[in-house]
């Protein structure tokens, strides 16, 4: 039988910290807030990793700070998914190396695949902490609403599928 889990998509939302209702007082940091978020559900969405790519040691500390049959559902980041994506929030050597833009955003096709190679090896480094300790519940890829029923976006669909393949906690 499935095991059914009900969460939020983040223990930092605003609707959670502004109502003064849910966390208490004393939980003022985002790692109180994870603490007591993790004492009361059992899974929450990472909403911040499609913003920006996250790293390793944030995703080895969300770790350590939770029960160890918690789990994270990690959003894929927004260039991955079909979305535009502003180049100030790819990494600093990423945006170097495409060189002067002329536009506002930049979207998976525009980025070269050497340099696509490397943010999802990123990406999988980053959420390999959480696999390791067995709390990677999903990669959840909410793709553009312009990615229609089309060839081409399955490929891009089984592409996103293969690079994450064997990301499932253990």
């Amino acid at each position: 039988m499935s095991e059914i889990r009900i969460g939020t998509a983040s223990w930092t939302d605003k609707s959670l910290i502004d109502s003064g209702r849910f966390y208490p007082r004393e939980a003022k940091s985002a790692e109180a807030r994870l603490r007591y978020y993790a004492a009361q559900f059992p899974i929450v969405e990472v909403d911040s990793s499609y913003y920006a790519m996250p790293s390793p040691e944030v995703s080895r500390l969300w770790a350590e700070r939770t029960p160890d049959n918690f789990l994270f559902n990690v959003k894929a980041f927004r260039l991955f998914t079909g979305h535009q994506t502003a180049p100030a929030v790819l990494p600093k050597d990423i945006r170097e190396a495409l060189g002067p833009i002329d536009k506002k955003n930049v979207y998976y096709k525009d980025v070269p695949g050497q340099l696509l190679a490397e943010l999802w090896s990123r990406f999988r480094e980053a959420i390999e902490p959480l696999r390791r300790a067995g709390k990677l519940g999903a990669v959840d890829f909410r793709f553009a609403p312009w990615l229609a029923f089309h060839p081409e976006n399955f490929k891009h669909i089984d592409e996103c599928i293969g690079q994450l393949e064997g990301h499932r906690s253990p």
